[in-house]
């Protein structure tokens, strides 16, 4: 009775190391949890004009931009690091213009924290193993409307991406109708700064 039960107890170990030596044969890849990237290039994805009297879409081509963004073709930031346990992004710059923001991912959209509110600042791609920073340029301006209102000028660059509803409503201008006088003008151009896994 003693040997049988001695026969049992051995195979259990037996085939319990049988297990754990498969274990450490084919051990799980240890997941990155930074991602150092390298700016790459970039690409104008749209540049959309209205100007009055007429107020109709026009879409120049990207020289126009550098009218009011002068260096538009390059970013800010050379480097970006992604940190995907800590939830954080790190902007490079090697310079004052460096940066650090508390992130959310949702799908591979990724948002930055600022002020408590997410903003939406690019694509991250694991599967790629690249990034892509979005920004944008707005510029809004209104002439005087018979001495009864100031002359307005807006001009910003920002993380995301613009368009129709997101300027219009948001700006000097409700719609493209209220652009009567000559010399009002709305401008937006979204880029695409797409960087590389230097790793």
């Amino acid at each position: 009775m003693k040997s049988i039960f001695n026969i049992l107890i051995a195979s259990i170990l037996v085939i319990s190391c049988g297990e754990n030596d498969d274990t450490l044969e084919n051990p799980k890849p240890i997941e990155k949890v930074v991602y150092d990237f390298q700016y790459k290039n970039y690409l104008v994805k749209s540049v959309v004009l209205y100007k009055a009297p007429t107020a109709q879409p026009s879409h120049p081509n990207e020289s126009y931009l550098s009218k009011y963004w002068e260096f538009y073709q390059e970013p800010i930031w050379n480097k970006i690091s992604v940190d995907i346990k800590n939830n954080s992004i790190k902007l490079i710059a090697g310079s004052s213009a460096d940066a650090e923001y508390k992130i959310t991912l949702s799908k591979d959209s990724v948002f930055i924290i600022r002020n408590g509110e997410p903003e939406y600042i690019g694509m991250f791609n694991k599967t790629e193993s690249s990034f892509t920073l979005k920004r944008a340029l707005r510029y809004v301006k209104k002439m005087p409307r018979n001495n009864s209102t100031a002359f307005f000028l807006s001009q910003n660059n920002t993380f995301g991406t613009f368009e129709y509803q997101s300027v219009f409503g948001h700006s000097a201008f409700n719609n493209p109708s209220e652009m009567t006088e000559t010399g009002d003008e709305v401008l937006w151009g979204n880029i695409e700064y797409n960087y590389l896994l230097t790793q």
